[in-house]
């Protein structure tokens, strides 16, 4: 019998060793804002921006063979907080039906913006091809707040074909 509960006590201890703590900071993934479109004309220069929940950031590079991690950086936590807070009281299906239809944003700019949210039961994308990114909107306004940081704390030299 005590071999059994040490066997136990064994199994739980290393299960609980193996499971990671969620908490504020916690290094989920909070946001991935990707450019695409646009950006591919002199070269391979469109960009993945992983930001997670403790201010790490990845720069990745996108290319037609696939994508390389670039840099990275870190950028104040205390801004992932607030977009996450923000990501977690906002019904998300409800901001996406509220939202303008966009008719042809690669016709502005050529560049086409996905921006991926942790939402509540799972990762939510917006894509600036169906609807306006609306900064005016608060969960917007913090998403490019954390990603204006994140791109001044990455750095992804432009390169030309």
């Amino acid at each position: 019998m005590k071999r059994l509960m040490i066997g136990a006590a064994l199994v739980l201890a290393a299960c609980a060793a193996e499971a990671p703590i969620p908490g504020p900071g916690a290094a989920h993934v909070v946001v991935e804002v990707e450019s695409t479109g646009g950006c591919a004309q002199m070269g391979p220069n469109c960009t993945r921006l992983v930001i997670f929940g403790d201010g790490t950031v990845e720069a990745y590079r996108l290319a037609v063979d696939g994508e390389a991690l670039v840099d990275t950086g870190s950028i104040d936590p205390e801004l992932v907080v607030e977009l996450d807070r923000i990501v977690a009281v906002t019904d998300l299906d409800a901001l996406r039906s509220r939202l303008p239809e966009v008719h042809c944003r690669g016709c502005f700019d050529g560049i086409d913006t996905t921006m991926t949210l942790a939402g509540d039961n799972g990762p939510v994308v917006f894509s600036s091809l169906d609807v306006e990114l609306d900064s005016g909107e608060p969960v917007f306004a913090a998403a490019w707040a954390v990603a204006a940081a994140a791109q001044a704390a990455t750095e992804i030299p432009i390169l030309t074909r």
